[in-house]
């Protein structure tokens, strides 16, 4: 776990799954969602949650420099998939303290046994 992330006491619910990759952490419990970034954790309700849809970020084009006057342009593209989590409230815990805000959008990287949870513990309607 990195050290910068803050913990938080009172969570809710039962932890079903924790995954921790570079600067980005995504905790899930049968009742909420908890986002993790250095110094600045969002903890988000499974009954705020208004939707969940795929997201797709743009792709960015770099130009690398070759051998003699020649360019070579490179596309990104992003292993994961991302989606867009929006929010009617969540608690977001900094080094200032707790506090609350209303509607909020988060774009994520999620993985497969993510969604498999969050179809099962929210309120949401799944769509194939």
């Amino acid at each position: 776990m990195n050290k910068d992330f803050i913990k938080i006491k009172d969570t809710e619910g039962t932890l079903l799954l924790s995954h921790t990759k570079g600067k980005l952490s995504c905790n899930v419990t049968t009742k909420e969602i908890i986002l993790q970034r250095p110094h600045c954790t969002y903890q988000i309700l499974f009954e705020n949650i208004i939707s969940m849809v795929p997201h797709t970020l743009k792709t960015r084009h770099i130009t690398f420099p070759t051998p003699g006057n020649a360019h070579e342009r490179v596309s990104t593209s992003f292993a994961s998939s991302y989606y867009k989590i929006r929010t009617g409230r969540v608690r977001i815990h900094s080094r200032s303290g707790i506090h609350e805000k209303g509607e909020t959008d988060f774009i994520v990287p999620l993985s497969e046994l993510f969604l498999h949870y969050f179809a099962r513990y929210s309120q949401l309607t799944v769509v194939q």
